[in-house]
């Protein structure tokens, strides 16, 4: 059997079997573990599957339901929701693992794969787009989609990095009052009423909006604070105690060089807001899931800070 594949992936199985002879050439590979089946009827190499970020998994299970559906000539959905997300780039938080499709009505159940989701609903032009060769809902209804089926928290990282990405503010909302009374519609509107292009990351995003939910004033972004190092950014702030809130992703620490070298810039970058006066609270994943401890921790130190 000749195993010279051209590219990782997605293949399908009826593409396996012409280009290796046999129907049952796909099975065996995966059975060898040369294969990994990604959805039913599409396979990609192991090795490679093995090493993609999810995200990427996911635009290749797209990719390989787009290629299935066009030999099959069933186009005529456009990818959207959390799919159509993916697609644009949009931050996500422990999102589903389905393809979302919107189609004018949605067919029947029968022969319809389990990682598949139908949406309901007529397109207007200016709410559809092609990305990545794949036909989708563009940004603006993409993030409302979104917004509408996921929780709260969710919902806010959506809508945070879609302002970054360059959502068009009136677009959004007509998309939200022509949802009025839907479902969901009540979260999308408060996280794009809550929306800031400010956050730079989906934990920020996260813990902004449950800054939002407790009895303090919310702090200020991305504040510039001069030092004797030079001037520092911090998370959020609430400048006039000189109270910052930082949240330490893994990303701050392994993006941009040497673990060791980054965390000696950051212990003298701590040192200098210290000493000019600076409180300095730093949160984690693991802190925006304990908010009780949170909402204690930065009592604790606004009280402080205002004595």
């Amino acid at each position: 059997m000749h195993l010279d594949f051209p590219h990782p992936g997605p293949w399908l199985a009826a593409d396996l079997a012409d280009r290796l002879g046999s129907p049952k050439a796909a099975e065996r590979l995966v059975q060898a573990g040369v294969l990994t089946r990604i959805r039913r009827g599409s396979y990609y190499l192991a090795e490679e599957w093995k090493s993609l970020p999810p995200e990427d998994q996911h635009l290749a299970v797209l990719s390989a339901h787009y290629d299935n559906a066009s030999r099959r000539r069933e186009i005529g959905f456009d990818y959207s929701h959390l799919s159509a997300a993916r697609l644009h780039g949009i931050h996500l938080w422990n999102p589903d693992p389905h393809v979302h499709l919107t189609m004018p009505r949605c067919p029947s159940t029968k022969g319809r794969a389990d990682d598949v989701r139908i949406h309901s609903a007529i397109l207007a032009d200016d709410d559809r787009s092609t990305i990545r060769g794949l036909p989708a809902t563009s940004l603006d209804r993409t993030l409302v989609d979104c917004a509408r089926i996921l929780r709260r928290g969710q919902a806010q990282i959506v809508m945070d990095h879609g302002v970054r990405l360059g959502a068009d503010p009136s677009r959004i909302t007509d998309l939200l009052a022509e949802a009025q009374g839907k479902r969901g519609v009540r979260i999308a509107r408060a996280a794009w009423e809550m929306a800031s292009g400010l956050c730079e990351s989906p934990g920020e995003s996260l813990l902004r909006y449950l800054l939002s939910r407790m009895p303090f004033e919310l702090p200020a972004q991305q504040v510039g604070v001069p030092t004797r190092l030079g001037t520092y950014r911090l998370d959020f702030a609430w400048v006039r105690i000189k109270v910052g809130l930082e949240f330490d992703g893994d990303i701050k620490y392994f993006a941009y060089g040497p673990t060791a070298e980054v965390l000696l810039r950051e212990r003298k970058r701590e040192r200098a807001l210290i000493e000019e006066g600076w409180i300095l609270l730093r949160v984690e994943w693991k802190d925006l899931f304990d908010e009780i401890g949170l909402r204690r921790r930065i009592g604790t130190a606004l009280a402080a800070a205002g004595r």
